[in-house]
């Protein structure tokens, strides 16, 4: 997935400040977006 140089750095920080990856933030906030949408 591509985003922003400004995007990117948020994302690594607050993996960062969570002791986890990237990867499983984008994870969580698919997974959160796809529940609160889909039980719209």
């Amino acid at each position: 997935m591509r985003v922003d140089a400004e995007l990117k750095d948020r994302l690594r920080r607050y993996a960062e400040s969570q002791e986890r990856d990237v990867s499983w933030v984008i994870r969580k906030a698919i997974e959160e977006y796809l529940n609160r949408h889909e039980k719209g």
